[in-house]
């Protein structure tokens, strides 16, 4: 099949509503009936599930992710081999992942970027596991050193997995939607934790007394 724009448009969006079926939130709701959003820092990924739920909720949510991201590389490779064609279908899909429709706080997108590009494009998915999830792992997926891996990962692996300058736009809104969830999730943290120090500075400070008595 010829990959056309209209054609990646309608992949991006295939890929994003696949991307946006919150499976950590289901699993958790499911198993122990909580809700992800209401936890930590709000997200909706398997690390948030790992810190709630425990590590076997965790894994399968993390299997599922990966099996999104598979099937829509998968899928879009079936259509056209096309590289940008693909890099579009799955940019949809980290999209979704971090920017769920009905949820202010999603994954992180890096699961169904690597895994949706190991299985389409093996080169660029193998280029941005290389670069991408050692920093992910050291710095927990957050902060400018994450920022920087991202933003240097995605635009080179999938360049040089496609040889293609055309995907140099999917990787340019795979970037912006991975670092705007990592700086979104970073807020958050940083509110909460000020939440916290005031609410704790507020019951050390002993009761305010307007005289003693004689």
């Amino acid at each position: 099949m010829i990959a056309t724009p209209a054609a990646a448009a309608a992949a991006f969006a295939a890929g994003y509503a696949v991307g946006a079926v919150p499976v950590a939130w289901l699993l958790v709701r499911r198993e122990r009936g909580i809700d992800l959003r209401e936890r930590g820092a709000g997200g909706t990924g398997s690390l948030d599930a790992l810190r709630v739920a425990g590590p076997s909720t965790a894994c399968l949510a993390l299997l599922v992710e990966c099996l999104k991201g598979g099937a829509v590389g998968l899928g879009a490779s079936l259509f056209s081999g096309t590289g940008w064609f693909v890099a579009s279908a799955i940019a949809g899909c980290v999209v979704g992942d971090a920017f769920p429709v009905g949820f202010r706080r999603g994954g992180r997108g890096l699961v169904p970027l690597v895994s949706g590009l190991l299985i389409a494009l093996p080169f660029a998915g193998a280029l941005c596991a290389v670069i991408a999830i050692p920093v992910a792992l050291l710095t927990r997926m957050r902060g400018r050193v994450f920022d920087a891996s991202v933003t240097v990962a995605v635009p080179l692996g999938l360049v040089l997995g496609t040889r293609d300058w055309r995907s140099l736009a999917p990787a340019a809104v795979i970037v912006a939607a991975m670092v705007a969830r990592s700086q979104l999730r970073q807020q958050a943290r940083t509110q909460a934790a000020l939440m916290d120090h005031r609410g704790a500075t507020i019951v050390d400070q002993p009761p305010v007394t307007h005289g003693e008595p004689e």
